[in-house]
């Protein structure tokens, strides 16, 4: 009995290893198997949660658009310039569909800037943080008029304002209207901050932009 349990022992210990490393192979492949799953319903749950972003925005696009007194062109932001990231878009609208260089762009929290370079399917906008844009502009509260610039370091500046100005923090800053392109009443931003030029003769006011700059996707064009 003993000189036989040997060999059983022995073939039993084979067996456990064979039927353990098939257990383990098989359970590999179905952890594989598992984690391809996963990553496919993360996708798949990833690309949903973009498309009703997305929609959302369009929606509300197209709310304003219906809502608007003048004509506009939605477009899609397809690129930006590499000299000048920030504060330059490319949008996927061009002399085809009626877009004329100086044209003002805009999304549905506000102003987001000017079309500057235009080819037959797409153009070029100036942002409004671009230093080389500028905006005649009226505080809604105040109405406290002064001109809005862009800045090297990419907030906007409500200049030309007097010592004693009615601007606060917290005040709106529209469109005045006194700049032909520009239609009157477009939300530009919000006030964050007053100081005085160095002269000590006047003052200027900080402004946030109502539309985020960085992160635009989609704009309307409007066509005088």
């Amino acid at each position: 009995m003993n000189i036989l349990a040997y060999p059983v022992s022995a073939f039993n210990a084979v067996g456990r290893e064979f039927f353990g490393m098939v257990f383990f192979h098989r359970n590999m492949v179905q952890a594989e198997k598992l984690r391809n799953e996963l990553d496919l319903m993360r996708k798949k749950m990833y690309d949903s949660a973009e498309v009703y972003r997305e929609n959302k925005r369009l929606e509300e696009l197209l709310s304003m658009k219906n809502s608007l007194d003048y004509k506009v062109i939605a477009a899609r932001v397809i690129g930006r310039d590499p000299s000048n990231w920030s504060s330059s878009i490319i949008i996927n609208k061009g002399l085809n569909s009626g877009i004329r260089k100086g044209f003002v762009c805009i999304n549905f929290l506000g102003l987001a800037g000017r079309v500057v370079e235009v080819d037959s399917n797409y153009c070029k906008v100036m942002l409004l943080n671009d230093s080389s844009l500028s905006v005649s502009a009226i505080d809604q509260r105040s109405r406290q008029e002064g001109l809005v610039c862009g800045s090297l370091g990419g907030s906007l500046l409500m200049k030309y304002l007097p010592k004693d100005c009615d601007v606060k923090a917290g005040d709106p800053v529209l469109t005045s209207g006194l700049t032909d392109v520009y239609p009157k009443g477009i939300l530009i931003g919000t006030v964050t901050d007053i100081s005085q030029e160095y002269s000590g003769m006047a003052s200027f006011a900080v402004i946030k932009p109502a539309v985020n700059l960085s992160a635009l996707e989609e704009v309307l064009v409007i066509i005088p």
